[in-house]
């Protein structure tokens, strides 16, 4: 796991820019996803993926040790699905193989 501190670091190092620079862009950053997912629903950053609100349904749970019942409230998460460019940078042994399995069926 890299740590906030530790990814600031290396896009500093990446950017060629101060640490202080890279803590408010990434604080930036991370502020306008927020805002535009609370007022638009989502943000897609091409190659990248894409930023939505996920809604979870009301849960009502029952322990059966104590007969306890119990309701967890709905609520909005924020969620993320990778884009098919960054699933294949994550799995090029998965992207080869796909291609080649297409490639063989096609002759």
């Amino acid at each position: 796991m890299v740590t906030s501190r530790q990814f600031i670091n290396a896009l500093a190092k990446n950017a060629g820019m101060t640490t202080n620079e890279a803590s408010y862009i990434l604080e930036h950053f991370v502020n306008v996803i927020i805002d535009t997912v609370q007022a638009e629903d989502s943000v897609t950053i091409q190659g990248f993926g894409v930023f939505e609100k996920k809604k979870k349904a009301e849960k009502r749970l029952f322990n059966p040790t104590t007969g306890q019942r119990r309701v967890i409230p709905a609520s909005t998460t924020l969620a993320f699905k990778q884009s098919p460019k960054l699933k294949t940078n994550l799995n090029p042994d998965t992207a080869n193989t796909a291609a080649t399995k297409k490639n063989n069926s096609e002759e």
